[in-house]
């Protein structure tokens, strides 16, 4: 998505059809986690991984042979098929190694691999874009994928103590229709769902509106994405500590009116205070919220349920930001300059999203209570 402003100027696409590229991607990963979930449990967790990330990472380093939006759009996609699985798994295998008290600031050092992702891989892609070409960041981190595929063969544990063994656990493995009459796992989904649903209605269009309508400088995209990254590393460390501590609706008030502050002055108040401090505080409190909702829902699933749950996690939360890409791309035109034009209307739709989710979460909290107390009296 960074690159976006790139793939208008090399392959003449609309600067407002950037969100279809992620969109069209989580889609196609949202499709994919929803089929395979009911059966990731049933294996090992290694095995799995490294098949999912060896076929995407590949995918990925022939992304860069593209020449036309149409070809990247539809690799791109076909390669976020594989996303949702490792996702889901990624996050089982924490859940699997972690204790509850200690899951928060676990769960928030495995998520702060995005804002890693901010401080180098995004900033290296950039410079690699404008220095050589687009296609070379592809080729780069498509190979690193490849070579990661083989250090989790090498180093990644098996984990097999999930794994049905008779009929009876098996049909208590997750299935949809479980999921959908369970109010404790809709409630979780829901919570995902809203707070990722907001965000993507503005991040696919990011860099671009940054350049085209603020007018900040190409060659300092790289900072300003390096500066949000470990911003919110810090961010979400701290968070998870928190939530260790037994403050869980707190952090996510906090984070949730963070996110809807720093939205409106950034977005609504454009150029009241300078873009590296509202980038650096969306990318921040964004994130913090993020990992301090995945902590909350980390404890939905019992251990036979996670990597069917962490996977319809992945199929909810990549539907809600492949439909926020969608409707982004959608809603907003493009002047004869590149500009975006509607993007305050968006900002408000993220505003309150983001005030929706610390009173889901109040409500998800309370049914995870009643739910505890029901198997105490069993």
């Amino acid at each position: 998505m960074p690159l976006g402003a790139d793939f208008v100027k090399h392959l003449n696409m609309q600067s407002e059809h950037i969100g279809y590229i992620s969109g069209g991607a989580t889609f196609a990963s949202a499709v994919v986690g929803f089929f395979l979930a009911p059966y990731l449990d049933r294996y090992d967790r290694k095995s799995a991984l490294i098949l999912f990330l060896s076929v995407r990472s590949v995918i990925i380093i022939i992304c860069g042979f593209s020449t036309t939006q149409n070809e990247l759009l539809f690799l791109f996609v076909l390669a976020g098929c594989f996303a949702g699985p490792i996702s889901g798994l990624t996050m089982a295998s924490v859940i699997d190694i972690t204790e509850v008290k200690e899951r928060g600031k676990a769960i928030a050092f495995v998520a702060s691999g995005f804002s890693l992702a901010a401080i180098i891989i995004v900033p290296v892609s950039l410079e690699l874009s404008a220095h050589y070409s687009w296609q070379v960041t592809f080729f780069l981190f498509g190979s690193i994928g490849v070579g990661f595929s083989l250090l989790s063969y090498w180093y990644f544990p098996s984990m097999v103590g999930h794994k049905v063994v008779d009929d009876k656990q098996q049909s208590s493995s997750v299935g949809i229709t479980e999921m959908i009459t369970s109010p404790v796992f809709m409630s979780a989904l829901s919570i995902v769902g809203i707070s990722m649903f907001g965000h993507f209605l503005l991040v696919p269009n990011l860099s671009t509106f940054f350049q085209f309508n603020l007018h900040f400088p190409r060659e300092q995209i790289s900072v300003l994405y390096l500066l949000g990254g470990v911003a919110s590393i810090f961010s979400m460390r701290l968070c998870g500590q928190m939530l260790d501590k037994g403050w869980i609706t707190q952090t996510v008030w906090v984070t949730s009116i963070l996110v809807a502050v720093v939205t409106l002055i950034g977005f609504l108040w454009q150029g009241s205070w300078p873009l590296y401090v509202v980038f650096t505080l969306f990318m921040a409190s964004s994130s913090a919220r993020s990992a301090s909702v995945s902590a909350i829902t980390s404890r939905v699933p019992l251990p036979h349920q996670r990597a069917a749950f962490m996977s319809y996690q992945g199929t909810f939360s990549n539907v809600a930001a492949g439909l926020a890409s969608a409707v982004s791309s959608l809603y907003l035109i493009s002047d004869s300059a590149g500009r975006l034009i509607g993007i305050e209307t968006l900002a408000m739709v993220t505003i309150g999203c983001a005030l929706m989710v610390p009173f889901m979460v109040n409500i998800l909290m309370n049914l995870l209570t009643r739910r505890q107390q029901t198997a105490l009296q069993l």
